[in-house]
């Protein structure tokens, strides 16, 4: 039997995950009710689960922060991020970070459930998106691009400045003071050689950066 526990701060989602989840016998949810990371390690400290299903953006810390917490504080449990970044924004910082595979949120159900199987046996599932962008970081191929050079949290919230949110809003969602979200947004645009947020948008645009919902 393989225990799951659903990390998502969308409803809908968590309901239909643990639907599709519920048709196989295998697995079994033992948590499908929690909206953040706060909550999920206050969870963790009660019950742990074999998988923990996991979304990136996620009010206070992010989806990034949580599983580096659990990977310190819970190695044995494996994680599944599942999130509407596409793979070429987060898979490789997420692998690095410890999670044992990711998936876009519009993946079928039959990949999901392939995917928890397949981290519960012991491997990591690498969708052919992902062996191609592991393969690129090992050549060292795209390192070019500026935005790699990011660190986590400049690249969290690079992406969140791309979308638009204002830093009120983004030291809200991160759980940090809008004085340290200029602090961040400053040294982004000084690493990207850019003079607003239009730059941020317009690079985002090109390099296809924007998240589909």
């Amino acid at each position: 039997m393989i225990n799951v526990a659903i990390c998502d701060d969308h409803k809908i989602v968590r309901e239909g995950l643990s639907k599709i989840m519920a048709n196989f016998p295998d697995i079994r949810i033992i948590a499908d009710d929690i909206a953040s990371g706060e909550e999920l390690l206050q969870r963790l400290r009660k019950e742990q689960p074999d998988i923990i299903v996991l979304d990136v953006s996620l009010p206070g810390r992010s989806g990034l922060e949580v599983l580096k917490q659990v990977k310190i504080f819970y190695p044995e449990i494996k994680v599944l991020v599942l999130s509407m970044y596409p793979e070429d924004q987060f898979a490789i910082r997420m692998l690095k970070a410890g999670a044992s595979g990711y998936l876009h949120k519009d993946s079928a159900p039959e990949v999901l459930i392939d995917a928890i199987r397949t981290i519960q046996s012991g491997g990591e599932y690498l969708s052919p998106q992902i062996t191609k962008l592991l393969y690129r970081e090992m050549n060292n191929k795209n390192q070019e691009l500026p935005h790699l050079a990011l660190s986590d949290r400049e690249y969290e919230v690079f992406l969140s400045i791309g979308e638009g949110k204002a830093n009120n809003q983004i030291a809200t969602q991160l759980s940090l003071s809008a004085k340290t979200i200029s602090t961040y947004r400053s040294r982004i645009l000084t690493k990207l050689n850019m003079d607003n947020n239009s730059d941020i948008i317009k690079y985002m645009l090109l390099h296809n950066l924007i998240p589909s919902m």
